[in-house]
């Protein structure tokens, strides 16, 4: 019996005992446990210490000796971390998967179409029609072109009137690779007009006629490497001729002009800091019935741009020219510099100083002055310039501006008529007088939306003193100008559109002063499907008899009417 009680005693004993061992060796997956689940490795103790457990009655941490060593560790180390492949090796497949972009929405401000045309006539059987289109070949290429034409029969009774004006051109790009691009360009012009009458000694036909035309074709080599840096050669060559057909008067003028240039462009160290070095020419050589000769203009310069402080944008050109023609050889400076200033939210302040020869090719002169004889010369024109403006952005639908110009220009082609030279008060057609100029111009601009995208106003109002250094307004210059336009769309489909141009008294090469003119005008754009539509267009809505060149009156009121159409 005594070894039953003491047997059943000493395994009670041995029971109470071995629990706290089976406590601590439990899984942590338990929800009832008791004690987490610590490794020895990842207790840490800092600094030396004594640990005392008064009372304690169960086992002691594993790990833990209360009298051993401990060794100071810095708290400044570094702590330990994962690498990134440590951690990317220890995630699924799935989670390294780059997760789809959110779907690309276009921003679409107007329909995208291929072509759009204009074809219709008006009052004086007059036929007009424009046209622009561009298509892709391939994902590298495109080609696109553009059509203007006009012609009439004429509006003066007892006086031949009619003329036509044609200009067509093209052009080809294409991606060489990633980084070049190739394009090629062709224009044409065919046009003529009849001059006005003249009552002289001289042999003139009752219809003097003038023709004038011609083509040109050039191209376009660009390789950047991005945005900024990289390289551009460009090379055109343009072909005019003009013919008088007035008897006595008559006369033909043929041109040639040649334009070559090559532009490197760096980036440089600090940010939008771009260098960009400069060379070019450009040539003309003509002919007519006076003299036969050539004219030049050289250039080597060097632009700098950069952006200080992320607001004030500076650009600076330093380049050097060389000009040659019939008169003189002169090497001209030609500096220039544009900074770009934000004063404060909506208002930039921007100023331009600068110098620059250029010569008016014949047809420039022709087409200012469809009125213009042959027989001139061509010389260099230097002008010095200065300007100050004021931009402010008072809304996101309206802009105010407003500045200050001054030149200064030697050699400005000035038009005038000429004069028998038995007889100086019959005047004949016009030709062009070289002449030292001054102007000053100040001028205002508004545009507003008074509906976002549905009615919108624009204008600018000028004032401005055209003077000859020799005494005198520069002929056919004006000293109050406006021109003005708005914009209403109704609803889709349904666009009008108006204008009013006013020009101030002027006065002609002889000194006597020709009358003011306001012209307004308006148009009806209407959408009968996707693609065909219908025009109207009103062109001098006050009936003003004007002479825009003296000796010939312009059309009066005109009506127009056709269709639109696109691709």
């Amino acid at each position: 019996m005594k070894r039953i009680l003491t047997g059943t005693f000493l395994s009670f004993f041995i029971a109470i005992a071995a629990f706290p061992l089976a406590a601590q060796d439990r899984q942590g997956g338990d929800d009832d446990a008791m004690l987490p689940e610590i490794d020895p490795q990842d207790i840490e103790i800092r600094s030396e210490f004594n640990a005392r457990f008064p009372g304690l009655r169960r086992q002691p941490i594993l790990g833990f000796e209360p009298a051993s060593r401990v060794y100071r560790i810095d708290s400044d180390r570094m702590p330990y971390i994962e690498s990134r492949e440590e951690v990317v090796a220890d995630l699924p497949i799935s989670d390294m998967a780059r997760p789809d972009p959110p779907p690309y929405a276009r921003l679409h401000y107007s329909p995208d179409i291929n072509a759009f045309g204009r074809v219709g006539g008006g009052s004086y059987t007059s036929p007009e029609a424009n046209f622009w289109g561009v298509t892709r070949l391939n994902d590298k290429s495109y080609i696109g072109g553009d059509l203007d034409f006009s012609s009439s029969e004429g509006h003066l009774d007892g006086q031949a009137s009619s003329f036509r004006f044609l200009t067509a051109n093209g052009e080809f790009a294409t991606k060489l690779d990633e980084q070049t691009r190739l394009g090629f360009d062709l224009g044409l012009q065919n046009s003529f007009n009849h001059m006005y009458g003249v009552e002289t000694s001289l042999d003139i036909p009752d219809s003097p006629r003038k023709e004038h035309g011609g083509f040109d074709i050039g191209a376009n080599l660009e390789r950047m490497k991005n945005g900024v840096a990289g390289w551009q050669m460009q090379a055109h060559m343009r072909y005019y001729d003009a013919r008088v057909l007035a008897g006595d008067l008559s006369g033909e003028t043929d041109e040639g002009v040649y334009n070559v240039s090559l532009a490197k462009r760096w980036a440089g160290a600090s940010p939008m800091e771009t260098i960009t070095a400069k060379l070019g020419g450009r040539m003309g050589d003509y002919s007519n019935s006076m003299v036969a000769d050539q004219w030049m203009t050289g250039q080597a310069g060097v632009e700098y741009q950069r952006l200080f402080n992320y607001e004030l944008h500076v650009t600076v050109d330093a380049s050097i020219y060389y000009g040659s023609d019939a008169f003189e050889d002169k090497v001209y400076f030609g500096p220039s510099a544009t900074v770009e200033l934000p004063l404060f939210e909506g208002a930039t302040l921007i100023g331009n100083i600068g110098a620059r020869p250029y010569v008016r090719s014949a047809e420039q002169l022709h087409t200012t002055n469809r009125f213009l004889n042959s027989g001139n010369n061509f010389r260099h024109t230097y002008k010095m310039y200065g300007s100050g403006e004021l931009k402010l952005t008072y809304s996101e639908v309206g802009t105010l501006s407003g500045g200050i110009r001054y030149e200064d220009i030697s050699n400005h082609p000035v038009f005038e008529r000429n004069a028998v030279a038995t007889n100086p008060d019959q005047l004949l057609f016009y030709e062009v007088r070289y002449a030292d100029a001054t102007n000053v111009r100040l001028y205002a601009a508004a545009t507003h939306q008074v509906v976002p995208e549905k009615f919108w106003l624009s204008g600018e109002a000028y004032a401005q003193l055209p003077e000859l250094r020799d005494g005198g307004r520069i002929p056919f210059s004006e000293k109050l100008g406006l021109n003005s336009g708005f914009g209403l769309k109704l609803f889709d489909g349904m666009t009008i559109e108006g204008w009013a141009d006013y020009r101030g008294i002027r006065e002609n090469d002889q000194g006597q002063d020709m009358e003011d003119y306001l012209l307004v005008g308006g148009q009806l754009d209407v959408s009968i499907t996707d693609k065909i539509g219908v025009y109207g267009k009103v062109v001098n809505l006050l009936d003003q008899q004007y002479q825009q060149w003296e000796g010939y009156v312009e059309r009066p009121l005109q009506i127009y009417g056709g269709l639109t159409f696109k691709l």
